[in-house]
């Protein structure tokens, strides 16, 4: 079964790429250890990433590295912040590294970070709901609403500092979400 090509790039990204095992071979006749060498000197040639020829690369199976992604819980830790203007995430504070065996492993101290960040997210979005209703209730003059608002307004501000995220597997750490919070999407 042809490999795929693993890497980490200078900016400490993992990076993965499948040669066109069939298109390269119906195209120039490679066999896989020829398409394999094109792609990589296509990848260095291009500058994209700044490597060299002798940068260390793994050649790995398609099952094995499926198999790891779920593991590491898919994308959900790979890539971190906000999106760019163009719409996409980077993965440089993404928790994801390369293992000693070229398939992706997580960074667990990094991936709480992640996850935090979602958490903060959300929390934001659901303090500025509770704006407008804050502003009634002092326009209303209602201080039991203005109290019970700025009650839940500091509980969403605790979570960063009471939410344990401590866990051992990216699994359990992706299942772990503030109850004061709705449901996210991932």
């Amino acid at each position: 079964m042809p490999k795929i090509i693993t890497w980490v790039d200078l900016q400490g990204r993992y990076r993965v790429t499948s040669p066109a095992y069939e298109d390269l071979a119906n195209a120039f006749g490679f066999t896989v250890d020829d398409a394999i060498n094109w792609v990589w000197t296509n990848i260095v040639r291009s500058e994209l990433y700044g490597i060299t020829f002798d940068h260390p690369f793994y050649l790995i199976e398609d099952t094995d590295q499926r198999a790891r992604v779920a593991e590491c819980c898919n994308q959900y830790f790979r890539y971190a912040g906000s999106p760019d203007d163009k719409g996409k995430y980077t993965a440089i504070n993404g928790a994801w590294e390369m293992d000693l065996d070229g398939l992706p492993t997580v960074n667990m101290p990094k991936a709480r970070g992640v996850h935090m960040d979602r958490i903060r997210s959300v929390r934001n979005a659901e303090l500025a709901k509770l704006d407008l209703p804050f502003m009634l209730a002092v326009e209303a003059g209602d201080t039991s609403a203005q109290a019970l608002i700025a009650t839940q307004k500091q509980t969403l501000r605790d979570i960063p500092q009471t939410f344990d995220l401590t866990t051992r597997t990216a699994a359990q750490l992706m299942g772990k979400w503030p109850v004061e919070l709705p449901s996210r999407t991932a």
